[in-house]
């Protein structure tokens, strides 16, 4: 599989339905910050040549500190995030190399991410042009009004729960971006942008443990995960927990 993709990570948000005084990004899973998991995984993917993190220009400095000692041999670039996530890609998408020709992106908060699953949602890209990994819904979904009251009961047979890894054509990228300036804050997902934009996007099988750390318990569950898989070490990090904790604090 060539390597001609380029991985943007929008990883600029507070955090708010998190909590507490660290910035996202760098909350110690195992001792070590957030953000390291995903771009572990996506250094040891083949499909993917170029990573770039999009976030506070406040944090830079401590992430460039993270990429250095973390010894990742891939081109890293950091860019300046945006007011919302959708604005961080977008950023993100304007530092691009021309070289790349696929567009990879992934929530920094989904730090169970593997490499397994980067290159089989890159390998579905190339088949389909787009595609979003995710879960089929494995429970009743129901739509509400304004005072939970039940409208609806949704097929749950046609309907997906959606993870990131998504993977798009260069080209179908940058003309979706184009159209939809002024906008992008209205859309749920980078998928959502394209189907606006009139491209087709196929639903790919992503993986059950490839979870979203938005709440406190998620971390629990992320570091569960992450502390069962072979060849992971429960030790801290030569730079500590108590290291990246100020780290993180200064970057908020």
């Amino acid at each position: 599989m060539p390597a001609d993709v380029a991985a943007i990570v929008p990883a600029a948000g507070n955090g708010l339905r998190f909590g507490g005084s660290l910035a996202k990004t760098f909350v110690p899973l195992l001792g070590e910050p957030m953000l390291l998991y995903t771009l572990r995984a996506l250094e040891r993917a083949s499909s993917v040549r170029w990573i770039i993190v999009a976030a506070k220009e406040s944090a830079h400095a401590e992430l460039e500190t993270l990429i250095r000692q973390a010894g990742l041999t891939k081109t890293v670039k950091l860019c300046i995030g945006g007011a919302s996530r959708a604005e961080s890609v977008s950023r993100g998408f304007a530092v691009v190399p021309p070289e790349a020709k696929w567009v990879l992106v992934h929530d920094a908060a989904r730090p169970c991410l593997t490499s397994k699953l980067v290159d089989q949602t890159v390998a579905s890209a190339r088949e389909h042009g787009a595609v979003a990994c995710g879960l089929p819904a494995s429970v009743t979904v129901k739509a509400v009004d304004e005072t939970l009251r039940v409208r609806l009961t949704l097929d749950r047979d046609h309907l997906w729960f959606v993870q990131t890894p998504q993977v798009f054509r260069r080209d179908w990228f940058a003309q979706a971006l184009e159209r939809a300036q002024g906008q992008l804050g209205s859309f749920p997902d980078d998928a959502s942008l394209l189907e606006w934009a009139g491209f087709p996007v196929k639903m790919v099988q992503g993986e059950t443990l490839n979870l979203k750390v938005t709440l406190p318990e998620d971390r629990l569950l992320a570091e569960a995960i992450l502390s069962s898989r072979v060849g992971h070490t429960s030790a801290r990090s030569a730079l500590g927990r108590s290291s990246w904790r100020k780290t993180a604090a200064r970057a908020a």
